[in-house]
């Protein structure tokens, strides 16, 4: 009886472990195995893919979102088929980094690589996405195995060196270098003293109140002193650049005059014997202008015919003030006035009327003979 509760007791103990070893099953399992679950595929290119391997997870943001299902070797890399969970996507600012624990374990983790502005879902049965493996610190670790040993052997190189410079520095200060060691502290010693002399100084030169006033207004002054001369630099750079820009229009105008030189000269050798021309045909014209027996030369030597001249003039002046006079007169102006009315009358009724020209030459009671 005892014996039947006791297996009794301990099938029920066994069949309550196999119910919760169940539950925790169907708790911690991502149910990849269910044949209803829908999913579809991406592919991954990367250049190495350690660890990875089917069923290794996928991870976005942290976020389990399917597993890999397969892994080809190819001549560009390690091409990745992972099963993507329905209702979970990759964007395409989103980069696939391949990343390995300690004890060899990997993972595939998508992260944005830049903002999410304009990103978009990648669809399935593209070309495959850009993956990048991160190295483990084991790798690390031996990718630097061969700097390390550089190190050791350059810090024991180092190490020996040390050793000879202390040797030498021993042998440099034996016993018949301690005169020599004495000597030079206590000119140390000297020169300690002679530098808190002239510390002693100028804390007397500094100390002064008044010193300290200018030395703040100096000091207080400076940066206006820099900004003129800034000021005077800039001044300065605008001279000299304005005289770059006259060496180079100098330049420009040189040029042309040292190609066109000797046409040059000659224009000038022509101009010079145009102008020696002119000023000796000047010359004449100024001494036949001199001469008495011309006609400028006598109405410039001859008296009686330049008051002759001067008469004609003086008469003809005279006479224009007399018209002059004559036309201001108001009588006359009434009369011209009349003058010009009476031949405006005339010449309106003439173009009224031009038979009226006839008439006044034939006279009215003659006959006109019949044909």
């Amino acid at each position: 009886m005892d014996e039947r509760r006791q297996q009794f007791t301990v099938g029920v103990l066994v069949f309550g472990m196999m119910l919760v070893a169940g539950l925790l099953i169907l708790m911690n399992s991502d149910f990849s195995w269910s044949p209803w679950r829908e999913q579809y595929q991406l592919q991954v290119m990367v250049s190495q893919a350690p660890g990875v391997a089917p069923d290794t997870p996928v991870r976005r943001r942290g976020i389990l979102i399917g597993r890999v299902a397969e892994v080809q070797d190819t001549d560009d890399g390690a091409l990745i088929t992972i099963n993507i969970d329905h209702g979970k996507h990759v964007k395409t600012n989103e980069v696939a980094r391949i990343q390995t624990s300690l004890i060899g374990d990997a993972v595939i983790e998508f992260s944005p690589t830049s903002s999410p502005a304009g990103a978009q879902v990648v669809q399935p049965g593209g070309p495959p996405l850009h993956g990048m493996y991160n190295p483990s610190p084991l790798d690390l670790i031996a990718n630097l195995q061969g700097d390390l040993k550089q190190t050791i052997i350059s810090l024991g190189s180092a190490g020996e060196e040390v050793a000879q410079l202390a040797n030498q520095v021993n042998a440099v200060m034996g016993d018949q270098d301690v005169e020599r060691i004495s000597r030079l502290i206590a000119s140390l010693e000297e020169a300690s003293n002679n530098f808190a002399s002239v510390m002693a100084n100028a804390d007397e030169v500094l100390g002064d109140e008044a010193f300290k006033t200018q030395l703040k207004e100096g000091l207080r002054q400076f940066p206006s002193v820099v900004s003129d001369a800034k000021e005077i630099l800039q001044v300065l750079e605008i001279a000299v650049r304005s005289a770059d820009e006259n060496l180079k229009n100098l330049q420009g105008l040189t040029g042309p005059l040292g190609e066109r030189g000797p046409e040059i000269v000659d224009s000038i050798e022509s101009g010079v014997d145009n102008l020696s021309e002119l000023l000796g045909e000047t010359a004449l014209l100024a001494k036949s202008l001199n001469r008495k027996d011309g006609t400028v030369g006598k109405l410039i030597h001859d008296d009686e015919l330049y008051q002759k001249l001067v008469g004609t003039v003086t008469q003809a002046s005279s006479a224009i003030s007399d018209v002059r006079m004559t036309i201001n007169d108001p009588e006359i102006q009434r009369r011209i006035r009349q003058i010009l009315y009476n031949v405006w009358v005339f010449t309106d009724k003439v173009a009224r009327d031009p038979a009226r020209v006839a008439r006044g030459i034939v006279p009215r009671n003659r006959e006109v003979p019949l044909k």
